[in-house]
C-alpha cells in the first residue's frame, strides 16, 4: 500500500511541544477525517509519540519498550485500522531517523516526508530543560546548569540539525516555527485545526526556578522515583514559607552568562531564519536577568 505524507514533528524540547501534542491528541478525530493518523498506540505517559522515538534512540531513564520494526509495524497497523493515508508523529526526543536503514526502507511507502520543527532561543531552552530534568523523577538530573547546556550545544544548534534533514528531503519539506505565546495555534493551523477549549490548565508545569538548587542538593543520593518526588514536594513547601521572610540568596546563572549563550548561537540562528523561517523576523536582542535561587 502506498501512503501519502509522513509528518515528523521533531521538537525541540521545551518549545511548547507538550501543549501541541495535547491538542493534536484532542483533535484525533478531525485529523483522521483528513486522513492523518495521530497515533494512540505510540503515546507514552502523555500525548507524545516517545515510544516511536525511543525505539530508535533510548535515553537515560526511558528505555525503549519496542524495537524499530515493532514501532514501524504499529504505525502500519494503526493507519490501516483508522483508514488513514498519512501519519503525524510527534516527539521532541526524535533522533535523525533517516540514519536508520530500517526507517529508510519503511518510509519509501510514503509519497513524501515533511519535517516540522519548533525552536526557541537557547538560553530559554536550557533553563527550561534544566527545570524539566530536575522535575522528572525518572531522570533526577544531577548535572549543573552549565554541564547540561554544554552537553546540548550541538543538539540545539538548529541550523546544523535542520540542514541534515533538508539535505535529504529538501528545504521545501522542512517547516520551522519559532516559539512564542501562540506557538500552539500556529502549529495547529498547519493542519487547519484549532485549540480545544476543554482545558485551561498549564500543561507540563515547571518547578519554581528558585527551588532548583535546593532540590538538587536534597536529592543528590536519591534513586527511587517515589522518594525523589516526596523530597521535591517537601522542598517546595519549605521554599513557599521562606519567601515570606527572605529572598533567594544565590545566583544560579548570571544575566551575562545567559546573554553569552545566545550570542554563541547568533550566527547559526540568523541562518535558520534566513533559510527556514521566511515569514517572521529573527529574534531581537532581549533583556536578561540574573537567576536567583535558595
Amino acid at each position: 500500500m502506498k501512503y501519502e505524507t509522513l509528518y515528523l514533528h521533531i521538537g525541540w524540547s521545551k518549545t511548547g511541544t507538550s501543549a501541541i501534542q495535547y491538542h493534536l491528541n484532542e483533535n484525533f478525530s478531525e485529523l483522521s477525517r483528513q486522513g492523518i493518523l495521530y497515533s494512540k498506540t505510540l503515546q507514552m505517559n502523555d500525548q507524545a509519540h516517545h515510544h516511536f522515538a525511543l525505539a530508535f534512540s533510548p535515553i537515560h531513564g526511558y528505555p525503549a519498550k519496542y524495537s524499530v520494526p515493532q514501532v514501524l509495524d504499529l504505525v502500519d497497523d494503526e493507519m490501516l485500522a483508522e483508514q488513514c493515508c498519512s501519519a503525524l508523529i510527534s516527539s521532541e526526543l526524535s533522533p535523525f531517523y533517516l540514519a536508520n536503514p530500517k526507517f529508510n526502507n519503511w518510509v519509501k511507502k510514503f509519497e513524501r516526508v515533511e519535517v516540522i520543527a519548533t525552536i526557541r532561543q537557547q538560553s530559554e531552552v536550557f533553563l527550561s530543560l534544566y527545570n524539566q530534568l530536575i522535575k522528572d523523577p525518572q531522570v533526577r538530573l544531577k548535572a549543573s546548569f552549565f554541564q547540561l547546556a554544554i552537553n546540548n550545544f550541538q543538539k540545539f544548534n538548529y541550523f546544523t540539525q535542520l540542514n541534515r534533514w533538508a539535505k535529504v528531503l529538501g528545504k521545501e519539506n522542512v517547516t520551522v516555527l519559532d516559539y512564542d505565546k501562540d506557538i500552539v495555534d500556529r502549529f495547529l493551523s498547519l493542519f487547519k485545526l484549532k485549540e480545544c477549549s476543554s482545558t485551561t490548565s498549564v500543561i507540563n508545569k515547571s518547578l519554581p526556578i528558585d527551588s532548583l538548587s535546593l532540590i538538587q542538593q536534597r536529592t543528590r543520593n536519591v534513586n527511587q522515583p517515589g522518594k525523589y518526588k516526596e523530597i521535591v514536594d517537601s522542598v517546595l513547601e519549605e521554599i513557599d514559607r521562606k519567601r515570606d521572610t527572605e529572598s533567594a540568596n544565590s545566583i544560579l546563572v548570571t544575566k551575562g552568562e545567559l546573554a553569552a549563550i545566545d550570542n554563541f548561537f547568533t550566527g547559526s540562528n540568523r541562518n535558520v531564519f534566513r533559510d527556514f523561517v521566511r515569514d517572521r523576523a529573527e529574534w531581537s536582542k532581549k533583556k536578561y536577568s540574573d537567576i536567583w535561587v535558595y
